[in-house]
């Protein structure tokens, strides 16, 4: 029996008699009372539960409210200042013609060309954020068995130094792709420049 619940009368799984198949049982509760959450002021008939709920809730917001009345809201309401600093999304775009342009370039490491896609910066990548498309280069594909600098680049292992190295390289190589692509007059009119990119 559930706590709280001593006394009522509860019965169980009962079967539909000699010819008793596995699976074949009714569930039979035939329960005469009910405490509300562990309520007992709340001890109902079976039929009553759904309101006897309702009132108990009822109950709570005027305890509420009392509470309210006597400590005054701004008891209730935290004046602390926050532990942490707030962090400021990136309102990436998303350019699917910048993204082609990217990938039709040959390939910013190695040279390679007719073998490049639209390569991320790593940085914040790993926080589950989209990043810009804008914040890009073409870096080629894995080919024959062997991984190209897109993979290389994404394992940190492009350059000694790490993921800082890797963040400070992707951040190079995105400006870089960016200045090539205003150079030539490719850049997408309906695209925003990049606030590294002058006018």
């Amino acid at each position: 029996m559930n706590p709280g619940t001593k006394g009522l009368r509860r019965t169980g799984f009962k079967s539909q008699g000699k010819g008793f198949k596995a699976g074949a049982c009714t569930a039979v509760v035939d329960v005469d009372a009910h405490i509300i959450d562990g309520d007992e002021r709340f001890v109902v008939q079976d039929d009553d539960r759904h309101a006897a709920r309702a009132a108990r809730q009822l109950v709570s917001a005027h305890e509420t409210r009392e509470l309210v009345a006597v400590v005054g809201v701004a008891a209730l309401v935290s004046t602390d200042a926050p532990s942490c600093t707030a962090i400021v999304k990136e309102n990436a775009i998303r350019h699917e013609g910048y993204r082609r342009l990217v990938a039709s370039m040959r390939c910013c490491w190695c040279g390679r060309e007719g073998r490049s896609n639209h390569a991320h910066e790593n940085e914040g990548k790993g926080m589950g954020l989209k990043l810009d498309d804008r914040r890009a280069m073409p870096l080629c594909v894995d080919d024959m068995g062997q991984h190209g600098c897109h993979y290389a680049f994404d394992q940190y292992s492009l350059i000694d130094g790490g993921r800082d190295a890797h963040v400070e390289l992707g951040r190079a190589m995105a400006a870089a792709t960016r200045q090539s692509i205003r150079d030539a007059g490719q850049w997408p009119k309906n695209l925003p420049l990049w606030k590294d990119v002058p006018d």
